[in-house]
């Protein structure tokens, strides 16, 4: 019908694990198959819902970019997120997506509560290693109702009514600042696609040139701002972290 109908280019799947149900996964690349169905499209999973047969048939059924909820390259964030997922096994699966010439991108959490930087070191080298074709961060945010936002909702500080602001807008206090993340997100992208121009080559001098520089100013600027939280009124203080109750 949405083919007949609309003979749309592209599809998204709007499903948070598009292959979390096995089962239902190859009936309904069955029923595609069947009809003679096949509109490129891209979706959304997760490491531990993959493998092999899997991979090759989405390929089959016109994927062309998978999603991969990989939130970090630390174990010990995944563990505390309850991820159940292995890092490396991120890693080979994005490797395998590759392999059935499916575009691997990948969704980065930064700031989970206890976050230090050695992780978002190991954050970076974690998507060196994967090499995805894209990836996207974001600063983990708390959503009333879900684990995380139980884990700190004691510390979390509000500096406007709640018509002025959105989920995204509140603050943990104790955390790294917003310049904080601000400049370690600058850092990730730049190193990593410093690190990709590299490996895949086609990329000008003077663009490498400026991701090492963007790069460098990233990973300084995270270490000058490591002390530094935030208050409700947006103004930065040099706190201790371990002071300010985290």
């Amino acid at each position: 019908w949405i083919k007949e109908r609309y003979n749309p280019d592209m599809i998204w799947y709007a499903d948070d694990v598009f292959t979390i149900n096995r089962r239902w996964f190859f009936q309904y690349a069955a029923a595609l198959k069947e009809r003679g169905v096949r509109i490129p499209f891209e979706c959304i999973s997760r490491a531990d819902r993959l493998d092999e047969e899997i991979i090759k048939t989405l390929a089959d059924m016109g994927c062309f970019r998978l999603w991969n909820g990989s939130e970090s390259g630390s174990q010990r964030v995944l563990d505390a997120m309850k991820r159940k997922v292995r890092v490396e096994d991120v890693q080979a699966k994005t490797k395998l997506l590759q392999k059935y010439g499916i575009q691997a991108g990948m969704f980065i959490m930064l700031g989970y509560d206890g976050e230090e930087i050695s992780d978002i070191e190991a954050t970076v080298e974690h998507l060196k290693i994967s090499n995805p074709d894209v990836f996207l961060t974001t600063v983990a945010y708390p959503i009333k109702g879900t684990p995380y936002y139980a884990k700190v909702e004691a510390n979390i500080l509000v500096d406007r009514s709640w018509q002025e602001r959105s989920d995204r807008d509140l603050i943990v206090g104790g955390r790294y600042s917003r310049r904080f993340y601000s400049f370690a997100t600058r850092w990730m992208v730049n190193e990593v696609g410093l690190h990709r121009a590299r490996t895949r080559g086609k990329v000008p001098l003077h663009r490498q040139i400026k991701m090492l520089a963007n790069a460098r100013i990233g990973h300084i600027g995270m270490w000058l701002t490591q002390r530094e939280t935030e208050r409700p009124n947006g103004k930065l203080t040099q706190v201790a972290r371990e002071q300010a109750g985290v």
